[in-house]
């Protein structure tokens, strides 16, 4: 008995069959946008900021910075002709304050809501309606502060004694989210930003973290980047012959990164957080700066603390050498450039380089994203 034939199908064939399949060598990843933040040294940990349509948790104890980090990529993302869609579970987003960090409220959109689904359902109709407006690659950044305020409609509606209100349910919902929507977010190039907390584990033995983020594990499993924040001492300065409280010492620490070599820990960075006493709110944007300079051999710096560059003195004593870094712009972007930290400027001149539109919304719909599973 003969065989039968097999038809061969063409690659054009199995495009059309498969259509998120790509040949690697094709894909200029040198082209792809990465949100970064003011704080160098934070860029380099993550490897440029945030890749567009990635993932980062951001997590970490109470008044570790967390949301000032938030605001500074708030920031950054409108400095790029972008768009911030903010959903405020906690209820803590006051235009006042986002104001002092810089942001130009026009381009905030806030949603008050706690609801999982309800806030799933905004994600996507309003993360569809920014994308078809932004057709020129410019950010768009999906802040949500926190995880750990959200919760299922079940668990809302129901009364406080009823045990229906499973919290088991909250996870199971969160996962769902993150099933159904993450596809499409990263389709429309929507930079996330997830704010978590730390909780204790009471029940955790001699060898397990006693440290854990509430919400299930999806958040941290979608995660391209997760970093964690810890608060040390408060940082005082003398005014008018009193001490003032003016911010606090922070390490930010990286627990996963999936889209760049793990940096060290940013231990000791300096978060000022009181604009009645400082003129800059947020971390300082060039501290550390020096040492990745001289870890990537581009500054030496000798036994007696002088820095020399291209077997040139330049200066003496750190203090001198970050006050060179900020009255020397010429200076401070060639550091910078060869040390391959992306900044702002770099960053801007790749969008207004790049000639298509890599975020179309032609064919992309929230219909194409709802969730067909009966979890029930």
């Amino acid at each position: 008995m003969a065989r039968k034939k097999i038809k061969i199908p063409t690659l054009k064939e199995l495009q059309k069959k498969y259509p998120t399949q790509y040949i690697a060598s094709e894909v200029d990843e040198s082209k792809t946008p990465w949100l970064p933040s003011r704080f160098l040294a934070f860029n380099k940990v993550l490897g440029g900021g945030i890749p567009f349509g990635k993932v980062l948790e951001l997590f970490g104890e109470e008044s570790s910075g967390k949301s000032l980090m938030a605001f500074d990529f708030a920031y950054c993302c409108q400095y790029l002709g972008g768009i911030v869609l903010w959903v405020d579970a906690e209820q803590s987003f006051t235009n006042s304050w986002a104001e002092i960090n810089g942001l130009d409220l026009s381009k905030v959109v806030v949603y008050r809501e706690t609801s999982i689904e309800k806030i799933s359902d905004w994600i996507a109709s309003m993360s569809l309606y920014w994308r078809s407006q932004l057709t020129n690659n410019e950010p768009i950044l999906l802040v949500l502060d926190s995880m750990s305020a959200l919760d299922t409609d079940a668990n809302i509606n129901s009364e406080m004694d009823n045990a229906s209100a499973d919290m088991g349910n909250r996870a199971k919902a969160i996962y769902k989210y993150f099933r159904i929507r993450n596809e499409m977010l990263y389709s429309l190039g929507i930079t996330q930003l997830y704010i978590n907390q730390l909780r204790k584990n009471l029940k955790a033995g001699m060898f397990e973290n006693p440290d854990v983020t509430p919400g299930g594990k999806a958040l941290a499993f979608y995660a391209s980047l997760r970093i964690g924040m810890y608060g040390g001492k408060q940082i005082t300065k003398k005014i008018k012959g009193k001490e003032r409280k003016i911010g606090r010492v922070t390490s930010i620490r990286t627990i996963k990164n999936k889209v760049a070599p793990p940096g060290p820990t940013l231990k000791g960075s300096p978060l000022y957080n009181n604009p009645k006493y400082v003129d800059h709110i947020g971390f300082d944007r060039l501290h550390f700066l020096d040492e990745i300079l001289i870890e990537e051999e581009i500054i030496e710096k000798s036994g007696g603390g002088t820095y020399s560059y291209k077997g040139k003195n330049i200066c003496r004593g750190q203090e001198k050498f970050i006050q060179l870094l900020e009255n020397d712009d010429d200076l401070r972007r060639k550091l910078i450039k060869k040390a391959g930290i992306n900044t702002l400027g770099t960053t801007k001149k790749l969008l207004e380089s790049l000639t298509e539109n890599l975020y179309p919304v032609d064919g992309i719909s929230e219909d194409d994203y709802e969730d067909t599973d009966d979890d029930e």
